[in-house]
């Protein structure tokens, strides 16, 4: 099978003046409040209502909750009177941000514990959520929707997706605000970048001066606002014109390759320094084919030798082919990356030789970028 091959070259519109790798966002848009987070939160619980695809006998702890979950309601039965595969002991998890108030809604993830094999159809029933503090800050339950099925019958299985995860839409609900203080410890609202830079830090600040109020960058990824007044109706006003400030973030240059999918992701004004590439394909086959080795004068059923058996020998077969080489010589100056890509597929190159040449190139430092593998 040939590998598909993907480049993505990202195009940048950008004012005459201003570098390729330099553009103005919303602030909102790349750095968030400090105070404003998001929380986990988890929980255990039960799943009911399966059609027979739930834990079995051997999952203790699912039989173990469920006979105190009858006793919960006033009914008293032992684990050895528990027989039965339509309930599921699940983790359910979430997340909240720092501003949900009492009632709210948030979407809730379920995932099997035990050895269930499927959750479609089934219902949480009610489950506390806790974060980090021990603290219940929501409740859990509703129907549960899966994105897939498995179905047995007779030693045949028909499966899609992951049937033994799920989501319930909207099934958690707040039952604590977690309130999140939008002035820091010294009395300044903290702009947190999401890409931490020293440069777009600056130009932050900057920007932030440049419509009234006093800012300054503590570092890379933070920045510091003062405010005249901390009442949260001005706090709130200031934090909203501060986030529609439009701010000049001087951006990374990064490679992307992803060498299950062969994709290569570039933006478009990374550049490649002269280099020579001289690259082989190295075919590699191996075959392995199991003879089998009958001792002689062997009698089907019962063997007179000592010593004799019957074996299965390995006889492999190993060829390397190595006769092609493709030679691409003197790569000019301030070539982009496109270019190199291009002129290497144009060599007859893969997309896993071209991404092993990327990092050959990295590693001698021709490419004025990141390189991230995924």
């Amino acid at each position: 099978m040939k590998t598909r091959f993907l480049l993505i070259l990202l195009a940048l519109t950008v004012s005459p003046l201003l570098s390729a790798a330099e553009s103005y966002v919303r602030l909102k848009d790349v750095a968030r409040v400090e105070g404003d987070r998001e929380n986990a939160l988890i929980g255990y619980g039960l799943v009911v209502g399966l059609a027979g695809s739930g834990d079995s006998r051997r999952s203790k702890s699912t039989i173990r909750s469920i006979a105190n979950t009858l006793e919960h309601f006033g009914l008293v039965v032992s684990d050895s009177d528990v027989n039965s595969r339509n309930v599921a002991a699940v983790i359910v998890t979430s997340t909240v941000g720092s501003f949900y108030e009492k009632g709210d809604k948030v979407d809730v993830t379920v995932s099997a514990l035990g050895d269930a094999r499927s959750l479609v159809g089934g219902t949480l029933l009610m489950t506390p959520l806790e974060a980090a503090d021990g603290k219940n800050y929501a409740i859990a339950q509703g129907q549960i929707s899966v994105g897939g099925y498995k179905f047995e019958q007779f030693g045949n299985t028909q499966q899609k997706n992951h049937p033994t995860v799920g989501i319930v839409p909207k099934g958690g609900t707040i039952e604590r605000s977690n309130m999140g203080s939008m002035v820091n410890e010294n009395g300044r609202i903290g702009i947190i970048l999401r890409e931490p830079d020293f440069n777009s830090a600056v130009n932050i600040a900057d920007a932030i001066k440049a419509n009234g109020y006093k800012a300054e960058a503590v570092h890379s990824g933070k920045v510091e606002v003062i405010v005249g007044s901390q009442s949260p109706g001005n706090v709130i006003r200031t934090i909203a014109r501060i986030q529609s400030i439009d701010v000049l973030i001087d951006q990374k240059a990064v490679i992307v390759v992803n060498e299950r999918t062969g994709t290569i992701v570039s933006g478009g004004d990374v550049k490649v320094n002269s280099m020579t590439v001289a690259h082989g394909n190295l075919e590699l086959s191996i075959k392995t084919q199991y003879n089998v080795s009958q001792p002689n004068n062997a009698i089907i059923g019962r063997n007179n030798t000592t010593n004799g058996r019957t074996v299965v020998v390995p006889d492999v077969d190993i060829k390397v082919n190595d006769n092609k080489k493709n030679v691409a010589v003197n790569f000019r100056n301030e070539t982009t990356v496109f270019s190199l890509v291009k002129e290497l597929r144009r060599l007859g190159l893969s997309t896993r030789d071209i991404i092993v040449v990327l990092q050959a190139a990295d590693k001698a430092g021709a490419i004025n970028a990141e390189l991230v593998l995924q």
